[in-house]
């Protein structure tokens, strides 16, 4: 299929090059003193999400940030609530997403940043990173948020030298692609600028890191795969089980099945991020490190996600977008680098 059908596709030398780039910005990022590797990623996505987001975040509304942030905190109460939930929040993002930008060159203090914070809770695209980045709004200091702001420079003037190739097909996708997101849930996830694209797959690389002694201690390791790899939904055959349905084996054709049935650990599937390990134990809590597999917008929340719970994560990308919810006319099942995964258990 031709790269211009998705935002982003991952090919080649791919996780060779995010490793350069990650090596990079780590040395750029101890040459201003940040030692520490969860600072640097706090930081960058303090000083990005400004960057790509500070002129929607000024003209939110007090009113707006109070609605969107309790329809998103209620909306997965149940299937009937969430839906009516979602019909309402897609038209007050779509009013959000609309109204004209001022375009000022707005500093990044902590009121403002206290703004961004807001806004990234409206949304409801951000809830896993935000216990991370709230910390900072009651201690930051002026020179902090100078610094996150020079993190976030470097990103911005030296992402596409490393991964511009990953998503050649990201402005001849929204230039053609006929979906229509206007008063929908996910008009702000689906409009992300090719920016966040590269956020997440350094941010990923950086969670791996961060995360990786703590999951190589674990007893347990689980690999999550979601349920758009699979070559028909109808037709599968998986068994559920507390921690998720588990692959029979049923198609050999069914991208899970290819990797189910040499893989040597547990391994669920999964058909949101919000419903992963629902029914992990104490134990499982204490015993378990995930493998996620996710697409690229995905893999920071996904990533925070695990490490909300207690359970050391690991990122690997869907080689494509797969799914009809946010980016397709129809599902089309998704692959991803088999050499990668295994380095990762």
């Amino acid at each position: 299929m031709s790269d211009s059908l998705f935002p982003y596709q991952i090919k080649d030398n791919y996780y060779d090059d995010v490793n350069d780039f990650a090596e990079e910005f780590i040395s750029f990022a101890r040459e201003l003193n940040v030692e520490d590797l969860s600072e640097m990623l706090e930081g960058l996505l303090i000083g990005v999400y400004w960057e790509l987001y500070k002129n929607d975040a000024m003209v939110l509304s007090e009113k707006s940030h109070k609605i969107l942030a309790t329809l998103s905190n209620r909306r997965n109460e149940s299937k009937k609530s969430k839906e009516l939930i979602d019909d309402v929040r897609g038209m007050l993002l779509t009013k959000e997403f609309s109204k004209e930008k001022n375009g000022d060159d707005l500093e990044l203090n902590k009121s403002n940043l206290k703004i961004l914070l807001d806004y990234l809770e409206a949304t409801g695209d951000f809830i896993y990173q935000l216990p991370y980045l709230k910390k900072y709004e009651q201690e930051i200091t002026p020179e902090k948020l100078d610094l996150f702001q020079e993190l976030a420079t470097w990103f911005l003037q030296n992402s596409s030298k490393y991964l511009a190739t990953y998503t050649l097909g990201f402005k001849e996708f929204f230039k053609n692609n006929e979906i229509s997101h206007n008063l929908k849930e996910d008009i702000i996830f689906f409009n992300s600028p090719e920016e966040l694209y590269h956020l997440n797959m350094l941010g990923a690389n950086l969670m791996n890191r961060i995360f990786r002694p703590d999951f190589q201690s674990r007893k347990r390791k689980v690999l999550l795969l979601p349920s758009c790899m699979k070559i028909s939904k109808d037709k599968c055959k998986a068994e559920n089980t507390r921690l998720g349905p588990v692959c029979r084996l049923c198609n050999k054709n069914c991208n899970i099945f290819k990797i189910a049935k040499d893989f040597p650990h547990e391994l669920y599937l999964i058909e949101h991020n919000s419903d992963s390990l629902k029914g992990a134990t104490k134990k499982d809590l204490v015993e378990l490190g995930i493998i996620g597999v996710t697409c690229v917008l995905n893999l920071i929340s996904g990533g925070y996600q695990a490490s909300k719970i207690g359970i050391p994560p690991q990122c690997v990308l869907l080689n494509r977008v797969a799914c009809s919810k946010h980016w397709l006319s129809e599902d089309s099942p998704s692959t991803i680098d088999v050499q990668e995964l295994s380095k990762k258990i």
